[in-house]
């Protein structure tokens, strides 16, 4: 009989330990719904240091300067001077930046459009942006030019960077002239040929006008070729492929002066091996284009950096199955996700809107979903969505609040 009434009591005990584990990791969750101890702590260091937010590296914003006075055509410079725990960038390279306008913080990404000098001098650095006709956070920075923004900048990242090993040719159109500004305002020396021919729509849209004489002063190997498409009409095929030409000869004229200047044999037969690399920075139908170009003239080293979505249509509409806040909806996406889910009611999480920040990854429970930048389709098992860019193939099944951890441990990202 004691040996029957121990080990109820032992069993009771252990019935009661895990109804007490579960109540307080159910306390937890609701207590502690932060990522960590600096964001649950957040409102009380707010108090003594407003501009406060947790994960979020603070910049002081210096200045907004204006390119164009109508809307339809305007360009922001916006100076900023790094915090201490910013640790720099390769220039190419892009950061998310947050604005907290009345009291909601917003972020986009935008590419770093100063020289490294100028930070390594000052800790500054300038980002330049075209204000979208529908863009929150642009249209913002334009009305609010003047006034005080806390605003906050996050780590340098992307691998758009120079390799000053290769010749280059380098195709920008638009705003996509920034990352490519800070990659040859940087250079500090030139042994390789570059091209860089920038296509832009009127005189008013010619980013960075005082540079390309400077540049070109500087850099003897550097050839810029601006070209207003309002005139002089898009570049053709025929003009790809001749710029091309003349960047090789170029550099074989380069080749040539290293091997009479004495190069070893060994050094030149590595240099010789390199091909030009084609770097394309520009709206996404531009840089697709010029990528089947190259690859069709035997380019086969690319680095692309695009924005903007392809308008290609997707089929018939899908269902989708969202979860968020503990309730879900159906409905039917025909075409982008983020747009499908946003147009149902729901308020997913997102930044840049272009698959760089990744803020709006979600888990994907099941179904197939396509790549809008790549146009890989996913398994259909679980795994990892970027909604920004991403359209349903099949029967979708979504979980908004949060990434899976299984997700993350076992799958990786499947757009």
């Amino acid at each position: 009989m004691r040996s029957v009434q121990s080990s109820i009591f032992n069993a009771n005990s252990q019935s009661e330990a895990g109804v007490f584990r579960r109540l307080w990791r159910l306390c937890c969750q609701i207590a502690l719904v932060q990522s960590g101890v600096r964001s649950y702590l957040e409102p009380v260091i707010r108090l003594m240091r407003p501009n406060y937010r947790a994960g979020l590296q603070s910049a002081t914003l210096l200045s907004i300067s204006q390119q164009q006075g109508d809307l339809q055509d305007a360009y922001l410079q916006l100076q900023l001077k790094a915090g201490r725990s910013f640790a720099g960038f390769v220039p190419g390279q892009h950061l998310d930046l947050t604005v907290e306008l009345d009291g909601v913080l917003v972020t986009r990404t935008f590419s770093i459009s100063s020289p490294l000098q100028q930070f390594w001098q000052h800790r500054t650095l300038q980002l330049t942006m075209k204000v979208q006709p529908h863009g929150g956070l642009t249209q913002q920075l334009f009305a609010r030019a003047g006034e005080p923004l806390p605003c906050y900048i996050g780590p340098a990242s992307g691998d758009f960077v120079l390799e000053q090993s290769q010749s280059a040719l380098m195709l920008a159109a638009g705003s996509g002239i920034t990352p490519l500004h800070s990659m040859l305002s940087s250079l500090s020396r030139l042994t390789r040929p570059i091209t860089l021919i920038y296509s832009y729509r009127g005189a008013g849209n010619l980013l960075f006008a005082d540079s390309w004489p400077q540049l070109r002063a500087r850099f003897p190997l550097l050839t810029i070729v601006l070209r207003d498409t309002c005139i002089q009409g898009r570049l053709t095929d025929a003009e790809f492929s001749a710029a091309l030409s003349t960047l090789k000869k170029q550099d074989g004229e380069c080749l040539s002066a290293g091997q009479s200047a004495g190069q070893s044999a060994g050094a030149l037969q590595q240099t010789l091996t390199k091909e030009p690399m084609l770097y394309l920075c520009g709206p996404l139908a531009f840089s697709q284009y010029w990528q089947q170009q190259a690859k069709a003239l035997g380019i086969s080293q690319v680095r692309q950096e695009s924005f903007g979505l392809s308008q290609q249509s997707h089929g018939e509409a899908v269902p989708v199955s969202a979860t968020q806040h503990g309730g879900t909806l159906q409905f039917h996406s025909q075409g982008n996700l983020l747009k499908s889910l946003e147009q149902a009611g729901l308020s997913p999480r997102y930044g840049c809107r272009r698959g760089i920040c990744m803020q709006c990854l979600c888990t994907k429970t099941s179904g197939q979903v396509r790549n809008e930048l790549t146009g890989h389709i996913s398994d259909a098992g679980e795994g990892l969505v970027q909604l920004c860019i991403s359209s349903a193939l099949t029967k979708l099944e979504l979980q908004l609040d949060a990434v899976s951890t299984a997700a993350q441990d076992n799958t990786s990202c499947t757009t």
